[in-house]
């Protein structure tokens, strides 16, 4: 707003003087404007959602799941399973694997010596301690979802599930049109035990609070619009991944385009920086049309930095290159709407193409 004002005030005393001297302040009052848009894209995509309608519940299963009866273990689990069926299924078959068909006696078993054993109970006590309540949380959840509603009202979204997986690195999950969060997935970058369990520094350094708007986000996208590596070359999940980060930032217009991507303000500034280089590696390596899982898998996932690249590069480096492209892509096909783009099927050469994305 300082800067608008700035500019309004010189135009105002340019009419004492010169049409010429007005010209030219308006010509750069109007390039400010457009290189404010560029530099903060996300002002562009905010939207009101106050009409939209989304009551979910939100449920502490974690809670209901510590405060089992352990004298009644059975009757418990099934009174459990009983007030959340779709969930409680999902939870103790998917999430935990705590389930066993057919085996009630192990099954019951192995639900107790989950909520009794020492380290479970202690990484709960920590839950209990960073989210004592979730009133924050909830109300981020609401935004984000109401978002996704905005653009997409036919997509069903039901209530919301906090629950704990044993460390198990589920940070988020759709279940039917529920979501699930893992909040221990999520107690910051310096809960001791996550070394314990193998999460690396780079995974760790999401498992902060403020991740879990995002990666529910990029949950909801995968169920609605489920996409596979199966036979895929780099290029096409690399568009696949750009439509997933293109998804999250419309949804969560005020989020930092460095948490949407999971990067820090320093690697992100490096991929802008390098932009070209990058595009160029990868396609001067002829990796953008290999299908080699060994070779490409690499690029579109989780990594302390990119391969053949500086060591200051980040890992998932094709994800945020497939952004930048889509993004580029929307920018040249202003006829696409961005929603009808995510189930769009064009084939990736004809994408990359059609966008016109050439870094330099």
């Amino acid at each position: 707003m300082r800067f608008t004002i700035f500019f309004m005030m010189e135009i105002s005393t340019a009419k004492r003087h010169s049409g010429a001297k007005l010209y030219v302040l308006i010509i750069c009052y109007l390039i400010f404007i457009g290189l404010f848009a560029c530099e903060y894209p996300n002002s562009q995509k905010k939207v009101n959602t106050d009409h939209i309608q989304y009551n979910p519940k939100f449920i502490r299963f974690d809670k209901a799941l510590f405060a089992l009866d352990t004298n009644h273990m059975m009757q418990s689990i099934d009174s459990l399973g009983s007030q959340y069926p779709d969930f409680a299924s999902v939870y103790f078959q998917e999430i935990t694997g705590l389930s066993a068909k057919g085996d009630s006696t192990v099954f019951k078993n192995s639900v107790l010596d989950f909520i009794t054993d020492k380290d479970y109970k202690g990484m709960m006590d920590t839950v209990l301690v960073k989210y004592p309540n979730t009133q924050e949380l909830d109300k981020a959840i609401v935004d984000l979802c109401k978002h996704i509603k905005f653009y997409f009202p036919e997509k069903p979204l039901g209530d919301v599930y906090y629950f704990v997986s044993g460390l198990n690195r589920w940070s988020a999950v759709t279940v039917d049109s529920n979501i699930g969060v893992g909040l221990d997935m999520h107690l910051g970058r310096d809960y001791p035990y996550y070394a314990s369990v193998s999460v690396p520094a780079y995974q760790t350094a999401r498992c902060e609070p403020q991740y879990i708007p995002v990666n529910i986000a990029k949950s909801v996208f995968e169920d609605m619009f489920a996409t596979s590596p199966d036979g895929k070359n780099l290029l096409q999940m690399m568009i696949d991944k750009g439509k997933q980060l293109v998804f999250a930032e419309y949804c969560l217009p005020n989020e930092k385009d460095e948490i949407l991507i999971g990067y820090t303000e320093a690697q992100l500034a490096w991929c802008k920086e390098n932009e070209a280089m990058i595009w160029y590696y990868l396609s001067n390596q002829k990796l953008l049309y290999s299908t080699q899982w060994q070779e490409i898998l690499r690029y579109v996932s989780d990594g302390p930095n990119s391969t053949g690249m500086p060591p200051e590069s980040p890992g998932n480096i094709g994800s945020w290159v497939g952004w930048q492209l889509v993004r580029t892509y929307l920018k040249n096909n202003s006829n696409v709407k961005w929603t009808d783009l995510m189930k769009d099927n064009t084939d990736p050469l004809t994408f990359l193409r059609a966008s016109k994305y050439k870094p330099n």
